[in-house]
């Protein structure tokens, strides 16, 4: 098979940009947080900054998500125009009703609930910025899995669920340990994280890894430059893992390196994508 050529192309003027901006607020985020969020002695110094600070804390969450977003979306429009919708859709359907059921009843994640930091929520529930969030974290964890080799659908969906939830390993420290972005309801766990928040995380990630294959994804990623994908990904994954690293969170850094690892090392490397309609290796359907 001839090697992609998009691999070989350097990133789009606007595809660079957008992930310098990401990168930029994220960077920006984390010097809040390192200055004032671990040092609130320094507000009670300048008491004028106090009120911006609050107000900053909730925007940065929001705003991070709302970046990476139009960072995404200037990656997938130019390349695959409107056939990444019905994947994005599938992924904030299926988040919407795990997250949905998840605050109700605590399953498949233990007990929670969001507070108004994330903006407004849905039926006072789940963030509308929470499925969107989903999305932009499933698809590369796709084009990871899809580009790593795992062959036939059943191994794609599982290495996909796997970088999903290797995100949740520092994200859930940094947004509900470090920062009230949602709360536990109980203290059980690593950094007052229930464990079996991570098998749903996994259970959930599987099934949006599904969600994404059946709604075309394979073709979405083929189109998408592997470098860039696996660049966003970490650049996605900056934020919660800058926040746990400057407070010293190590079992939650100690977790996350390898995945970082795996991606600077395979993600960056290049190599063809599977042809899409191959037969499955699994022996179900096209691969």
């Amino acid at each position: 098979m001839a090697e992609d050529s998009t691999e070989l192309t350097p990133f789009k003027s606007l595809e660079r940009r957008g992930l310098w901006a990401l990168l930029g607020f994220t960077a920006f985020a984390l010097l809040g947080f390192a200055t004032f969020g671990r040092n609130p002695a320094l507000l009670a110094r300048f008491p004028s900054l106090a009120g911006f600070y609050q107000t900053a804390f909730a925007f940065f969450a929001q705003g991070h998500i709302v970046v990476a977003t139009a960072a995404i979306l200037v990656i997938l429009v130019p390349r695959t125009g409107a056939s990444w919708v019905p994947a994005f859709l599938a992924v904030c359907g299926i988040s919407l009703t795990a997250e949905w059921v998840g605050t109700s009843t605590g399953w498949p994640f233990g007990r929670y609930h969001y507070t108004e930091l994330l903006g407004p929520r849905i039926g006072g529930r789940v963030p509308w910025l929470i499925p969107v969030s989903w999305f932009l974290m499933a698809l590369p964890s796709f084009d990871l899995a899809e580009r790593l080799g795992a062959g036939g659908r059943v191994a794609r969906w599982v290495l996909g669920a796997a970088f999903l939830t290797a995100w949740d390993l520092s994200l859930d420290p940094a947004m509900s340990h470090l920062s009230p972005y949602w709360v536990w309801d109980t203290e059980v766990g690593i950094y007052g994280m229930p464990l079996r928040n991570l098998a749903g995380w996994f259970g959930t990630g599987v099934v949006l890894m599904a969600g994404i294959e059946a709604t075309g994804g394979r073709r979405i990623v083929a189109s998408l430059p592997p470098r860039l994908m696996a660049a966003y990904y970490l650049a996605v994954l900056s934020l919660s893992l800058g926040m746990v690293l400057v407070s010293g969170l190590w079992i939650s850094v100690a977790v996350s390196i390898p995945v970082v690892a795996l991606i600077l090392a395979r993600g960056f490397r290049g190599g063809g994508k599977v042809p899409v309609g191959r037969p499955a290796l699994d022996g179900g359907g096209t691969a």
